[in-house]
């Protein structure tokens, strides 16, 4: 069993913002409910997950009852600093913590089990999830996601992470690097080599060279968790995922 820490922090100032008028993305309702409840809905209903902490400023704090959660902490300066300051909220024994972002207004249990479950039996200090592009495509038509293409297939990333409860304690600055790097495809090269990046941009790399690489970058053992779960990999980054996160629940009556 981990304990799970929601991150739902950050203020946004694009279009989505601009045509809701909704500042705090975990805000927005689909469903009638703001995402951050349906995110904290799920971790709730799922066996593999004991306690929960949210990462949030206080409108979202605000929308949240206590029996939701197991404990609160104020939003930082930095997505980083809401990581730490989240680990260090969660029981100091505990082996694993589930790190998820308070924007993934479709999630089950079933996906979060799967996922705990599947990284547990990997043994691995950190443990990441990507899903099929087959299976966004088939249970989200119509969604845009960024996929990459490795020798086992095509895939988009999903937006958790469980690892070692230590690993973020010792790792703090390498997340700062990766954090500040995960958009720019020069600072990503000068970490992973630019033959690596090459390799990933042709499609040629295989899970175990991207595994490898990883760890070997963390100073530690990576696993990448394939999942047959969609709703991981479905944020709303932008107004169509809002809308078509909308029509999901409306169409299929998801709770």
């Amino acid at each position: 069993m981990v304990e799970a820490v929601v991150l739902a922090g950050g203020v946004d100032r694009g279009e989505i913002a601009q045509e809701t008028g909704v500042a705090h993305r975990p805000l927005l309702e689909v469903g009638g409910r703001p995402m951050v409840q349906r995110v904290l809905a799920a971790l709730r209903g799922a066996a593999s997950v004991g306690r929960v902490v949210l990462v949030a400023p206080e409108p979202v704090q605000a929308v949240v009852g206590e029996e939701a959660l197991d404990a609160r902490v104020g939003a930082g300066d930095s997505f980083v600093d809401n990581i730490v300051h989240g680990v260090e909220a969660t029981t100091p024994n505990v082996d694993s913590v589930l790190i998820i972002t308070g924007d993934l207004p479709l999630l089950t249990p079933a996906a979060v089990n799967d996922l705990v479950q599947q990284s547990s039996k990997s043994r691995a200090d950190m443990a990441y999830p990507i899903i099929p592009k087959e299976s966004c495509e088939r249970a989200f038509p119509g969604g845009r996601r960024t996929y990459a293409k490795l020798r086992e297939g095509v895939f988009t990333g999903g937006n958790g992470v469980v690892a070692a409860r230590d690993f973020f304690e010792l790792r703090r600055e390498l997340m700062d690097r990766l954090f500040v790097s995960r958009k720019s495809p020069l600072k990503l090269a000068s970490m992973f080599g630019f033959g690596f990046v090459l390799g990933l941009l042709m499609g040629r790399l295989s899970l175990p060279q991207l595994e490898a690489r990883a760890g070997e970058i963390i100073r530690g053992r990576v696993a990448a968790i394939v999942s047959t779960y969609p709703e991981l990999g479905f944020d709303v980054d932008k107004l169509d995922d809002l809308n078509l996160a909308r029509r999901v629940v409306e169409t299929f009556g998801r709770t």
